[in-house]
């Protein structure tokens, strides 16, 4: 039986326009996931993953990529 995470997609201004709810098996990896949809949702800043009400972790792009600007 596999494992379920949520994948919640955020701009940077915090707003969620997705989320992807997948099942994965044995040896499939969240986060390589995570970037891909990262790299098809171009107006997502980040990815949080979730395991049920934990988040694992989250991927976001390059500053440079999102024209963020990083905190002093």
């Amino acid at each position: 039986m596999g494992k379920t995470y949520t994948f919640v997609g955020l701009s940077a201004d915090g707003r969620s326009p997705f989320v992807d709810i997948r099942v994965f098996e044995n040896g499939e990896d969240p986060a390589i996931h995570a970037r891909g949809v990262l790299d098809e949702h171009r107006s997502c800043a980040r990815i949080e993953v979730w395991d049920g009400h934990v988040r694992l972790f989250t991927v976001g792009r390059d500053l440079a990529d999102t024209g963020e600007v990083a905190p002093r």
